[in-house]
């Protein structure tokens, strides 16, 4: 099999689909696979894939566009298959490449793209379920909703890391037989834990900084729960538009004492906030699947997670987690509450050898991938 692939953000660029790119072409080429890959970011570092990497090199938009759909036309005439990281930015220029050169086209779906982009840029303040469904929305917003549906729907296979997203895509007008769910890889390993004073309980949370991440449903709570437990501390990882709010309103409520927003974190030192985290708590609007849960489940912590998205897949009830109504303030700080109080009650029952994460495992992402995209080529 000779693969395309087709990456929107690429490393030294951070971000899920950066990472997924990266480790999928180099387990891939290990397997035998002929992997090449074409990247948007002008600025892409060929020294992190075994593979041959060519980057658009233009930094205008329209000029960086035409050479990333040139490159593309390029290199998919020796490939067996197209596989686009993403709905738009790499979707539709890999979608256009792969009907002119009449090869297989496979595009991998992590969100909603045009609920991210109209929430952040262009006014929209609907939910991802609302937005689902719908229609009076700006003409660039509905623009933006018809271009991810019209590039996944022509798609001869559509991958997505949940059941939840599942459900999305099949919105869109995609057949389900033409869905395949392949769970993500996510690393299990162990690190030295932050150093954390005895006296105090620690509540961690992590995301990007951006609305629906409800970061400021947890910071509002805090004023409750310290004038209950007074040595709990809050701990948010992460950075994004958000994070000057967020500040302020630590400031306003007076809890810079037990409010900290740490900003973004190497990967290694996220992980040793959560092998001491007494609380793990994920307040989110919108979630494909989060790393996030997982790793915490991994070192043991308790963890609670709104009840969106793919929360419900990891966090089940009475083994894994609690889940609680999103952004609902009453009922997360009661949950917090109840945690605080009898923490052995809630901690979660499985280990990181525990067939639970199984279907989390790297060698099962990329078999499932191999052979998803080999039954294409064979087609």
């Amino acid at each position: 099999m000779k693969l395309l692939i087709a990456a929107d953000i690429f490393p030294p660029q951070s971000g899920g689909p950066a990472t997924y790119a990266v480790t999928l072409a180099n387990e891939l080429k290990s397997q035998g696979v002929e992997v090449t890959i074409v990247s948007l970011n002008h600025n892409s570092d060929p020294l992190v894939v075994s593979c041959r990497v060519f980057a658009v090199r233009f930094k205008n938009k329209l000029l960086r566009y035409l050479q990333y759909l040139w490159l593309l036309l390029k290199y998919s005439g020796k490939a067996d298959l197209v596989y686009a990281m993403g709905p738009v930015n790499a979707g539709l220029p890999a979608w256009l490449a792969a009907r002119l050169r009449r090869k297989k086209f496979v595009v991998k779906v992590v969100g909603d793209y045009a609920w991210e982009q109209s929430t952040q840029r262009f006014g929209v303040t609907d939910s991802i379920a609302v937005f689902q469904k719908q229609r009076h929305y700006s003409t660039v917003v509905q623009f933006l909703k018809w271009l991810e549906s019209f590039v996944v729907r022509h798609a001869d296979r559509v991958i997505v890391p949940s059941d939840y997203l599942r459900g999305i895509v099949t919105g869109w007008g995609v057949k389900p037989d033409n869905v395949a769910v392949i769970y993500n890889a996510v690393e299990l390993k162990a690190v030295a834990p932050a150093a954390k004073p005895a006296e105090e309980r620690w509540i961690i949370s992590a995301g990007r900084l951006v609305p629906w991440k409800g970061m400021e449903a947890l910071i509002s709570i805090m004023t409750e729960i310290v004038t209950e437990f007074p040595n709990v501390k809050l701990k948010i990882i992460g950075d994004g538009p958000e994070r000057e709010k967020l500040r302020l309103k630590t400031e306003d409520l007076r809890l810079k004492d037990c409010v900290e927003l740490l900003g973004n974190l190497p990967h290694e030192k996220t992980l040793a906030y959560l092998a001491v985290a007494d609380l793990f708590v994920l307040n989110s609007g919108y979630e494909g699947l989060s790393h996030m849960l997982l790793e915490a489940l991994s070192f043991g912590r308790p963890v609670l997670a709104s009840d969106v998205g793919g929360n419900p897949e990891v966090i089940i009830k009475n083994q894994t987690g609690e889940l609680f109504e999103y952004n609902n303030r009453v009922q997360i700080r009661e949950r917090i509450r109840e945690f605080l109080q009898n923490p052995s009650l809630h901690l979660p029952k499985l280990s990181p050898s525990d067939l639970f994460f199984d279907r989390f495992k790297l060698s099962t992402m990329i078999a499932k991938t191999k052979q998803t995209l080999e039954k294409i080529c064979a087609s």
